[in-house]
């Protein structure tokens, strides 16, 4: 949707208005994953073209998706899960020399757009939740010299709260989080848990570990990190891995080899648990 860049191209942001709310009633909710923004990045080459206004149209093709998915099943509520890495930050000299935004200027972009896109979806849901984790590119340090929880990540959803507070039907969530790499949300009767994928492997090890320290078993546990989508169960959890708007054209992704399509997952939740997932591509 066209909409969101012209919001905050004008700033309208700061004056979304109230709405009706729309009056649904199913029996399910959808899960939207947004992992992995990297808002800041800028590269253009054979095997991938990312900057922030790509940035921004991918954000709106993924409204468009997700409005789609909510019609074909009727959804009630949407569950937004930030899964980290929302803007590209600084974390290696390669990353600074790929930037096209300082990191004040990727803290501010990212958080008006994501302010617009969720309340474009306030439009479309009986009620929007929010919450989300932290990612490791947004550390302000290197890896072992800095605290877990010192991340820039944190920033967006504190402001968002501010610029969505007069907008009834937008929640955020998170005081019943384990900390900033943590994340827990209720739907429906199921308990789901948020990551990022830093310090959680997308195994069995990791969730193991995962799985004993926060001492439940969850329905699943929503990853992103690795920039592309997938799907697993083990031991009966489920886990499930989102993709990345960025795709893999900057430099560490090439040199590494990693390949894959910008991607993003939706997942539709019933009181059964995982009803479907939606691995949506991006262009």
């Amino acid at each position: 949707m066209e909409y969101l860049q012209a919001l905050v191209k004008e700033r309208a942001f700061n004056y979304l208005k109230p709405h009706t709310i729309p009056q649904i009633s199913s029996d399910n909710d959808l899960f939207i994953c947004v992992s992995d923004f990297h808002l800041g990045s800028s590269n253009e080459n054979y095997f991938g073209r990312y900057d922030s206004d790509i940035a921004a149209e991918r954000l709106s093709e993924y409204l468009d998706e997700i409005i789609e998915i909510q019609k074909l099943h009727n959804s009630e509520n949407a569950y937004v899960g930030f899964l980290g890495d929302l803007i590209n930050g600084e974390i290696h000299f390669t990353t600074q020399l790929e930037n096209r935004e300082n990191l004040t200027s990727q803290v501010q972009k990212c958080a008006e757009l994501l302010s617009s896109f969720v309340y474009e979806l306030s439009k479309h849901f009986k009620k929007v939740y929010i919450n989300g984790v932290a990612g490791n590119h947004s550390r302000t340090s290197y890896k072992d010299q800095v605290l877990r929880g010192n991340r820039l990540d944190n920033l967006i959803p504190w402001y968002m709260k501010a610029a969505l507070q007069h907008i009834e039907n937008i929640a955020f969530i998170d005081d019943n989080n384990y900390d900033d790499t943590i994340g827990k949300v209720a739907v429906r009767g199921n308990e789901y848990i948020l990551v990022h994928g830093d310090w959680d492997s997308f195994n069995q090890s990791g969730v193991s570990k995962l799985v004993m320290m926060i001492g439940y078993k969850p329905s699943a546990i929503f990853y992103g990190h690795i920039h592309k989508c997938s799907y697993d169960d083990i031991y009966g959890v489920k886990i499930i891995r989102s993709g990345s708007f960025s795709g893999t054209g900057d430099d560490y992704c090439i040199s590494k080899r990693i390949y894959g399509n910008a991607s993003q997952m939706v997942v539709v939740l019933d009181s059964n648990g995982i009803k479907a997932c939606y691995p949506v591509e991006l262009k």
